[in-house]
This record gives C-alpha cells, structure tokens and sequence, in this order.
C-alpha cells in the first residue's frame, strides 16, 4: 500500500501504481533540482563574497595579524560588498564586449568627467578611454589615500564620500575638505619625475568611507599619444596648477607665513614722520644740486 491507496488486486493495477509513483519520485526530483540551481545562481554572488572573505581571514589568523588589522580587513569586505554588490566591478566589467563596456563607462560617468577642470578642453573620446582604464577603490575612514614624499604614480577622482589635505603635528589640522567630482594628485601626475619632482606635497586621508576612481599615470601617458591635442591642453594647465599649487610655490608661502608670525606686519609710517622725512629729503636734494 502506498500512502492511501489501496492495495491493487490484478497485476494491471499493480503496474499503473507503480509506474504513477516512479514518474512522480521523477518530477519531484526535476523540480528540487531546478529550484536547487535557481538558489545557487542566485547567492553564488553571496558564496563568492563569504569565501574570500574567510580565506583571507584564515590568511591573517594563521599568519598573526593583529586584531586591529584583521578588524579593517573585515570591515572592508563588508563595506564594499553592501556598497556595490561585488568585490571588483572590473571583474564583471572584463567579461563584458568593449563596446558594452563603453557604454556602460559613458552613461555613468562622463558627465563627471566633463565637469572636473582639468579636463575641460580636452577630447571628448580622449575622456572615453580614460574612463575604460579607471579603476575603483574603496577606502576605509581614516585610510591615508597617499602621504607626502610619495612616488606620485596615480591621480585621484572622488566617486563617492570625502577626503581631508591634513598636516601639522600628527596630521591634526585640515586643511580643506575635497568631495565627489573633486580632483587630488594631479601635479605629481603631470611632473616630470626629474630630480624627484612627481613626489607628493601633501598629506590626503578619508573622511568616513570613500569610493575613488584612480587613473595610473601609465595609462594617463599612453592615451595622451594618439591625441596631440588634448595632451598640450593638459601640459598648458599642468604648468599653471605647478605654479599655483607646486612645491616651491607652496614652500615660498609657508616661509612668507613663517616670517609674519615671527616678526609681524610692517608698521605703517606715521603720517607726521613721512612729511618730516619728505622736508629733510629736499633739503638734503637742493644742497647736492648747488654744490655740483
């Protein structure tokens, strides 16, 4: 007897039974294993995700890394993850056909691009193939993005979050705020590296979680080659940024600064001693005159 049925009394009914149980053991199964593989593909994301996240925390453990460490690295992977779904958005991107990938690039973010001063002027197909060789990059709050003295290799978009330009004793003063769409590291990207000169000036560090697209200067110098243009365009604010911001513009002011605070603002002339002065002057002139 199966389930409810009734024992069958002829060798038909007995057949009929079982072939209706064994197509039924059959589908069930078909559609346990759909369901199965629909859940799979659904949280394989997820499984992805989980796994490298414990084999990297396997990694550190075995290795000793300290808590503090290990907590960052933990915080991070969930970050990103809630931030965008995946680890890489080059990964996903990499698979797809360039001119998908273009497509993609454009709509999200070339009016970034556009805005940013810098690139003002420069060709509109030269920013396309920039925007196909950023990479994005998440930082922790308090992660220091680069430090001074560095090797300036890359130049910096904020996507999403803040930054602070900090200094003084143990980096406690801020100097400025920058927020998305704001340009950082351009001057050591455009600087010869002669004599140390693409080396960094200032000190940058997140301001709570911070989502930027960075921009290799080898990448930045291998586009520029087949658009002359935008390359003079670059060169032109590149030396005018130097100039305004550079490290010997930078050091000029700080010493200028130095000096007000340690000796003060040049008192004005009284206005009696300059009138004083100004009759002593003519004198002294006339007295030159007869005498020659």
């Amino acid at each position: 007897m199966i389930a409810e049925l009734p024992v069958p009394d002829d060798m038909f009914g007995l057949i009929f039974q079982m072939t209706n149980y064994l197509f039924g053991a059959f589908f069930l199964s078909v559609i346990l294993g759909q369901m199965r593989d629909v859940i799979c593909a659904a949280t394989a994301g997820q499984a992805y995700f989980r796994s490298s996240m414990d084999n990297t925390v396997a990694y550190m453990v075995t290795n000793r890394i300290p808590s503090l460490v290990q907590n960052r690295v933990r915080t991070w992977y969930t970050y990103t993850w809630d931030a965008q779904g995946m680890l890489d958005e080059s990964e996903l991107l990499d698979k797809m056909p360039l001119v998908m990938r273009t497509a993609i690039a454009v709509d999200i973010n070339l009016e970034t691009f556009k805005k940013i001063d810098l690139f003002k002027g420069c060709d509109q197909q030269m920013l396309v193939d920039m925007l196909l060789r950023l990479k994005s990059i998440i930082y922790l709050p308090g992660d220091f993005v680069v430090k001074k003295g560095d090797i300036g290799k890359e130049m910096y978009i904020i996507k999403g979050g803040a930054v602070q330009v900090v200094g003084g004793p143990d980096n406690s003063i801020v100097f400025v705020t920058l927020k998305a769409g704001c340009v950082f590291g351009e001057i050591s990207l455009l600087q010869s590296s002669k004599d140390g000169g693409n080396r960094r000036t200032a000190n940058v560090k997140a301001y709570g979680f911070a989502n930027l697209f960075v921009l290799e200067k080898k990448d930045l110098f291998d586009i520029l080659v087949h658009y002359p243009e935008s390359q003079k365009v670059l060169a032109r604010k590149g030396r005018k940024l130097m100039k305004a911001k550079g490290p010997a513009a930078a050091k000029v002011e700080e010493e200028k600064k130095k000096g007000l605070a340690l000796f003060g603002p040049k008192p004005a002339t009284p206005k009696l001693l300059r009138a004083f002065g100004g009759n002593i002057n003519k004198k002294v002139i006339e007295k030159l005159k007869a005498s020659s």
